[in-house]
């Protein structure tokens, strides 16, 4: 195996820079690309706002390019320059966010992923949240859904922090092929003597918005990369339990989003686990809502840390170390205290369903955890905005804002099921019929053959 010595930072470093600089400024200048920026005003929808947690009837958009010109803009309907698209008893939602996607499991196949992107597109999912995944392929992604260049939402990733028991795990070698496992900038081995520094610049080089603290650090490492991770501009995203760092280490390192509900409840275990593959089984009669697991909610309230709570997916894949019966009863006592809950699914990059693992998950946060539909939308769009760091860009249907938005036939407020009546998706002001979806489907001989 070729080791990381062999590779001069610089000669992969700097097209990721480049690359990070053209994805950030091109949606800004989207409207100045082109002289013949086409106007459309959405006439008449039921605009469903869930950042106010509102209705608005007979609302319209104007969207000129990739952005939203103006709300309630009926006075321009006799516009020459302007088409017109008539939602009326239509519905419309900010586009969604899936925040925990995988767009690899393993080696990375570019051909699945977006297989599986486009599928997330036209389920009503304009924006993903890749949480561990190798940073070349997902640089490409992010400038292929950034250009509009693939039918796509766009990405967001992370670089992977762990302690080097972590990488014995086979994924994280094929997801750094070409690296000795843990010296990859995207799949790191942190150790009380690591420059976090120099190790933190190499992660924002490979385009992440963020790191990732995955496992197997302890409380002091996990405080000092989030520390370092700030200064250097990068959020900062965490498995609620670190282990041996347990969930309230992990808030108190000031962390921006906790992944996994059932991390949560490890604050209850008589001893927090040494290691993630020491985990114990969490037990389902505990006390979510007692005082333990309240200061825990409130010093998330406090300092505005988000759930990242990947509900569904402990019902899609039952696991006895988390029963979904623990990861609800979290996530509706968190909810309930205040905690902002976004929407991820942590599933596998599996394009056949032809609807968004996304829906059930909002779904399921409303027959299982006691949301609202109003805040099951929240968790998917708003809250899940600013877990992306990108809640002054998306997650809102207001003026400046991309024109990233669902139109549904049926009112998710009357019954969440609705969410899955998509009619079309708008994702950069382009419009994607749900209709005209059709499954694309990779060559399988072509899967094998790169699998030799």
């Amino acid at each position: 195996m070729t080791t990381a010595k062999a590779f001069a930072p610089v000669m992969w470093l700097m097209p990721m820079v480049v690359l990070l600089f053209v994805s950030a400024i091109s949606l800004a200048q989207e409207t100045g690309r082109s002289p013949d920026v086409k106007s459309t005003l959405y006439l008449h929808a039921t605009l469903i706002d869930t950042d106010r947690g509102v209705v608005r009837p007979n609302t319209s958009l104007l969207v000129r390019g990739a952005y939203i010109q103006a709300v309630d803009a009926n006075e321009l309907r006799g516009a020459s320059d302007v088409s017109a698209v008539d939602l009326q008893g239509k519905y419309v939602l900010p586009g969604l966010i899936n925040t925990h996607v995988h767009l690899a499991v393993g080696r990375p196949d570019p051909i699945l992923a977006r297989a599986y992107l486009r599928r997330e597109l036209y389920s009503g999912v304009t924006t993903v949240r890749d949480m561990a995944d190798d940073a070349r392929m997902l640089g490409e992604l992010k400038r292929e859904a950034t250009f509009d260049e693939i039918e796509s939402p766009d990405i967001y990733y992370v670089a992977l922090m762990a302690g080097p028991s972590f990488f014995t795990d086979p994924r994280s070698h094929d997801a750094a092929l070409g690296f000795e496992p843990g010296t990859a900038p995207w799949m790191r081995s942190i150790t009380q003597s690591s420059d976090l520094r120099q190790i933190i610049a190499e992660a924002r080089g490979t385009g992440a918005t963020a790191i990732k603290i995955y496992a197997d650090l302890p409380p002091a490492i996990v405080s000092a990369l989030t520390a370092e991770a700030h200064r250097q501009g990068l959020l900062v995203w965490a498995h609620a339990a670190v282990f041996p760092a347990g969930p309230m280490d992990v808030i108190r390192a000031g962390v921006d989003v906790v992944s996994h509900a059932a991390f949560l409840a490890y604050q209850l275990a008589p001893q927090i686990p040494p290691s993630l593959t020491e985990m114990s089984a969490l037990n389902e009669h505990g006390d979510f809502d007692g005082p333990v697991m309240r200061a825990i909610y409130q010093e998330m309230k406090d300092r505005g840390t988000i759930l990242d709570a990947t509900v569904d997916v402990t019902y899609r894949h039952p696991w006895k170390k988390f029963p979904s019966s623990v990861v609800s009863s979290v996530t509706s006592a968190a909810h309930h205290h205040g905690v902002m809950v976004s929407a991820g699914t942590d599933d596998d990059p599996d394009w056949s369903d032809p609807d968004s693992a996304l829906v059930g998950e909002i779904v399921r946060l409303v027959e299982s955890a006691g949301f609202t539909p109003m805040d099951a939308l929240k968790a998917a769009t708003i809250v899940a905005a600013r877990t992306v760091g990108q809640q002054n860009a998306v997650g809102k249907l207001e003026t400046g804002y991309a024109a990233d938005f669902v139109v549904l036939k049926d009112n998710p407020l009357d019954n969440i099921q609705n969410v899955r009546s998509v009619e079309f998706v708008v994702k950069h002001g382009i419009s994607h019929m749900r209709k005209a979806y059709e499954p694309f489907r990779p060559n399988p001989s072509a899967s094998k053959a790169r699998s030799q």
